[in-house]
């Protein structure tokens, strides 16, 4: 009777075994089944003038004062406040404006004392109440008059910071540790910190593990990797390093992930001749960044037998694609050469770019002009 009960307890657990693997990959089936593929042709080159997309352009001359002076080569961030300001983040400088664009103030200064930064590397904001976060060698936090708040330190290790951004009352930061080493080797450890209003760690959500044959030290060449678009956080994390590596396994990675309850969701994945990997093993389209608003998809990418940088504009409403070489057709303010529009990070619905309007009767250069684009939905 005793062998009887042992082999019937047996037989359960064998079979909520097999139950469990049914349910997992029944779950995970669905899930993959619920992933946009969007098929890229890299061989087409079609050119998209902007009102194709968009239902409104508007233009603000930022004012040039001794103190206001932008140089649109070293800006890392804009930021768009509630409508009513504008921030320019610089390596060296944040300048606000007004949403004329009437120049406020500077916020901040370069030192190495508290509330000063050495080197901005991002910058993130706190719309509701008006506080600005600045990525820097640590995080300071500001508010719109100037004033310095409160700052923290990141370890070392996980430092320099690749993206801010501050969504549902969180600052997420992604960093990333390359010295890691376990039983397969050397590994770069890439994670999600999210921070609260007093800059305390209170959660973590990892992004992956990239093993490599040596480790050395690189930076991503690209910025813009966490957004808040179509109610949902959104995160594509490329692996464009400016010094190259020898990774154990090449991969393109090609998919926008949503950020659930610390998991991250894959939803959106582009689909590339031969998964962007050649003949030879070689990987010869480099993602920079992959985003949605609710109509469109967008990424920005390099392809090797290509020479060039390359915009790509997907409709969901129609399922036609877009690639397009060099940049986006201004037929709205006329702007005669190839456009790159940028995404606001708190609002993928509208995007910006600059562009410097040179008058006969301008005596020095004027500062660029922003233009904020509202898309179509």
């Amino acid at each position: 009777m005793f062998f009887i009960i042992k082999l019937f307890i047996l037989f359960m657990k064998f079979y909520l075994f097999i139950l469990i693997n049914i349910l997992f990959f029944a779950c995970n089936e669905i899930n993959m089944s619920e992933l946009h593929v969007i098929h890229i042709n890299t061989d087409q080159d079609s050119p998209l003038p902007l009102s194709s997309i968009v239902e409104e352009i508007k233009s603000i001359e930022l004012e040039l004062t001794d103190e206001s002076l932008i140089n649109p080569s070293q800006i890392v961030r804009v930021c768009l406040l509630n409508n009513s300001h504008v921030i320019i983040a610089e390596k060296n400088q944040i300048l606000l404006f007004s949403i004329d664009g009437t120049f406020i103030r500077s916020i901040g200064s370069r030192g190495q004392g508290p509330g000063e930064f050495i080197n901005i590397l991002n910058l993130a904001i706190d719309e509701k109440n008006k506080h600005i976060f600045v990525g820097s060698s640590k995080i300071i936090c500001y508010d719109l008059d100037g004033t310095f708040l409160r700052e923290s330190y990141i370890a070392p290790e996980w430092l320099p910071i690749k993206d801010i951004n501050y969504i549902n009352n969180e600052l997420l930061i992604i960093v990333e540790n390359v010295d890691m080493k376990d039983s397969k080797g050397a590994f770069q450890h890439s994670v999600v910190l999210k921070m609260n209003n007093n800059l305390q760690i209170i959660d973590s959500c990892a992004i992956r593990d990239t093993y490599f044959q040596q480790t050395t030290k690189y930076s991503h060449a690209f910025h813009d990797f966490i957004f808040l678009g179509n109610e949902n956080i959104q995160l594509y994390y490329s692996d464009i390093y400016s010094n190259r590596q020898n990774p154990l396994e090449i991969v393109l990675r090609d998919t926008l992930y949503l950020m659930k309850n610390n998991h991250l969701i894959p939803e959106i994945k582009l689909k590339f001749k031969n998964d962007g990997i050649d003949g030879y093993g070689n990987k010869f389209i480099h993602l920079y960044n992959i985003y949605r608003s609710s109509r469109y998809v967008f990424a920005f990418y390099r392809n090797d037998y290509r020479p060039g940088l390359y915009n790509f504009c997907y409709d969901l409403q129609t399922g036609k694609g877009y690639n397009i070489k060099d940049g986006y057709t201004d037929d709205i303010y006329k702007i005669q050469r190839p456009l790159r529009i940028l995404p606001f990070n708190l609002d993928t619905e509208f995007f910006y770019y600059l562009h410097t309007n040179i008058h006969d009767y301008d005596l020095v250069e004027p500062n660029p002009t922003l233009y904020i684009g509202k898309l179509k939905k």
